[in-house]
């Protein structure tokens, strides 16, 4: 895999990204909830750009957040 460059992900990242978004909505109950969704898209992406690329890693950081509310 190339270095990601910041705020671009690859074909593979982003099918990785799109997998978690499918998982992690539908684990939290809000996979009819487009604005729902839309803020979770929004979180998971945030954190990518922060240099979080890996699925695991972001979804411990969405988890620990979970947590914090």
């Amino acid at each position: 895999m190339l270095r990601t460059l910041w705020g671009v992900a690859d074909p593979e990242q982003l099918a990785s990204l799109g997998k978690l978004l499918e998982e992690y909505a539908k684990e939290m109950g809000i996979s009819g909830d487009d604005e729902a969704r839309k803020r979770l898209a929004a979180r998971i992406m945030g954190l990518f750009n922060e240099g979080v690329t890996a699925p695991e890693d972001i979804r411990r950081r969405l988890d620990s957040s979970q947590q914090a509310v």
